[in-house]
């Protein structure tokens, strides 16, 4: 048996080490609820005191529901969280300014959330692609390009500085695999793909904010009759967006 004394200091440093932790935890939340609610003092005191920019933030009960006050989205992505950044936070709920803010005081804007997910993807997946576009390694030449796709007109236009680039006719979501209409941005770029789940080809793949969903070239019968994606049917459309479309340009379907 262990002397009196080891037992003691075992037990003495448990209870230590248990404060600890809770008060780590206290701040780590603390900032997480400034974050939520865009409160500077918070955020400032829960930093001041030991909180971690890069450490994440325990998603309880509580911050669930002051996440539900600023978006249902937000809320319905961090019901199923546990961890999260306060970047991660500010991203989900499009707080542009305090995303910089957190940035500039050194938030890492490419560590990961328990899905796996970094900042820009939750900015993108919660309607925000513009941050998204600036919390990841976007082309610095997208600000002069925009996709537009038109649902009714079965057409599809990419411009630069509002000039007219490519543009062409497409084939978008049947009903019951509707394309979803939205704002979104081009995350990255294959130009030979093969889906995962239909297995069929989809060259000159632009995938749009992380997602499931992408332009790419395929069989276009004249109406919507895709799986979700935006379906380009003549190939030299197909490969010019391709190749002039910059990681980052923004989407608008509507």
């Amino acid at each position: 048996m262990a002397p009196i004394w080891v037992l003691f200091w075992l037990f003495w440093g448990g209870i230590n080490s248990e404060a600890i932790r809770e008060a780590v935890n206290f701040r780590q939340g603390q900032l997480g609820q400034g974050v939520l609610t865009s409160n500077q003092l918070l955020i400032e005191e829960a930093l001041t005191h030991g909180a971690d920019l890069n450490a994440r933030v325990p998603l309880t009960p509580v911050l669930i529901q002051f996440a539900a006050r600023r978006s249902t989205r937000v809320a319905h992505y961090f019901a199923e969280e546990t961890r999260a950044t306060p970047l991660i936070i500010a991203a989900a709920i499009g707080d542009a300014a305090l995303c910089d803010q957190l940035v500039r005081q050194g938030a890492n804007r490419y560590l990961t959330s328990a899905w796996g997910w970094i900042a820009a993807q939750y900015a993108a997946r919660c309607g925000y692609p513009e941050l998204a576009r600036s919390l990841f390694d976007s082309d610095p030449l997208s600000a002069h390009y925009r996709i537009k796709i038109g649902i009714a007109p079965q057409t599809i236009v990419l411009y630069k500085d509002g000039l007219v680039v490519v543009s062409g006719k497409i084939s978008t979501g049947r009903k019951g695999h509707d394309t979803p209409p939205g704002y979104y941005l081009v995350t990255d770029k294959e130009r030979t793909r093969k889906s995962s789940l239909y297995k069929v080809p989809m060259p000159y793949f632009l995938r749009l904010s992380f997602s499931e969903y992408g332009i790419h070239q395929g069989y276009n019968p004249g109406r919507p009759a895709s799986h979700g994606c935006i379906r380009v049917g003549k190939e030299t459309v197909a490969k010019a967006l391709f190749e002039a479309t910059p990681i980052g340009t923004l989407v608008t379907i509507n």
